[in-house]
């Protein structure tokens, strides 16, 4: 009899991994990515932003915002002060100093996020328009 119950556990034990796995990869299908370039440059210091945003049933489920600031040359040994100081004032932000200048990335699962509200619903499409009047490239 015991053997019996121990099948039944495993069986469905094996029956609620199935389900998780099949509403996980169900939920992926859905996902869109959407992926949004812009350049500027401002006091010499030349910015490529990449804006990676994941809409899953029209609701944002996460941005990346990656920013690569460009430092001429008489700028570079002040990388550091740059980092520090936005490590002070936005601890969201992970910065990092690269070889040409300054690295920073910030991640948002909720909330707003560059004047997107991610609670709103909204298309790939639409989303893709507000970017683009904001500069971006998007694909």
């Amino acid at each position: 009899m015991k053997k019996r119950n121990h099948t039944w556990i495993i069986f469905i034990v094996l029956l609620l991994i199935g389900c998780t796995l099949s509403i996980y990869i169900i939920d992926l299908k859905n996902t869109k990515t959407l992926t949004c370039l812009a350049e500027d440059t401002s006091s010499d210091i030349k910015t490529k932003s990449n804006l990676e945003i994941k809409v899953n049933n029209q609701k944002i489920k996460d941005m990346t915002f990656t920013v690569n600031m460009i430092f001429p040359e008489e700028l570079l040994d002040q990388r550091q002060n740059y980092v520090n100081t936005i490590r002070q004032t936005k601890p969201y932000m992970s910065a990092s100093v690269t070889d040409e200048g300054i690295k920073f990335v910030t991640k948002e699962h909720g909330g707003s996020f560059i004047g997107i509200d991610t609670s709103q619903k909204i298309t790939i499409s639409e989303l893709k328009q507000v970017l683009e009047v904001q500069g971006y490239t998007c694909k």
